[in-house]
């Protein structure tokens, strides 16, 4: 039992790792970013409201310089995201100690949080500049994770020993993403300005609701812990 809480402490632990060094080492891989949009290829630097995340691991910047710093640090940070990530939806299930009929639920959301890991590991290693496959791991993973967040809200809806305030939590998380989804389906697909500065911004709010998610989340598994 010791064991198993320690490991479970540990997931939890990695977890809350995994999203807060993601937040640092992104902000330095954007210092160190060639410059560049996809619509402007002149810029210098980092435009935190044009620039995607995914920008900073390319291997050539959009200026066309080589992007090696950026592209070795966001890909490493993207892969302990997603490596950490994995541990804590393999545990998260035995949190729930009223889980009477819950069981199909949340052993579906750690599978598509386990996805999502993966797929998170998956862009890492897949930079858009050289493969399509990004853009099926983006795809993948943002589509699993926002499938987990909305299973896990129920769960915890239904589990009368687990604080409502995180289903709350993942339900918000939920509805952020939610937005993005219709918003970028919505907007015609041509190259503009505009049209960037929202899939910029909308991607940069998602992917920090879902770090700060992450962070909520394991304080809140971890206090179904024993002492």
């Amino acid at each position: 039992m010791i064991l198993n809480a320690n490991l479970k402490r540990w997931a939890i632990v990695l977890n809350i790792i995994g999203c807060i060094q993601f937040i640092i080492i992104t902000a330095i891989a954007m210092v160190f970013y060639e410059g560049g949009t996809y619509i402007d290829f002149s810029t210098s630097r980092y435009i935190f409201w044009y620039n995607y995340f995914s920008d900073l691991g390319r291997t050539v910047a959009h200026s066309g310089t080589s992007n090696t710093i950026s592209f070795i640090l966001f890909t490493t940070t993207l892969s302990i995201w997603g490596l950490f990530q994995i541990p804590f939806y393999i545990l998260l299930p035995s949190c729930f100690k009223d889980s009477k009929g819950l069981k199909k639920f949340y052993l579906s959301g750690s599978l598509l949080g386990i996805l999502t890991g993966i797929s998170y590991i998956g862009i890492a290693f897949t930079p858009s500049d050289i493969t399509d496959l990004h853009d099926i791991f983006v795809i993948l993973g943002f589509g699993s994770i926002f499938l987990s967040v909305i299973l896990y809200a129920y769960v915890i809806f239904k589990d009368s020993y687990y604080a409502n305030f995180y289903a709350i939590v993942f339900l918000i998380t939920a509805i952020i993403l939610g937005i993005y989804f219709i918003i970028i389906s919505l907007i015609p697909n041509n190259q503009t300005n505009v049209r960037l500065f929202i899939y910029v911004v909308g991607q940069k709010v998602m992917i920090y609701t879902l770090l700060i998610c992450g962070i909520v989340q394991g304080f809140g598994a971890m206090k179904q812990l024993p002492m």
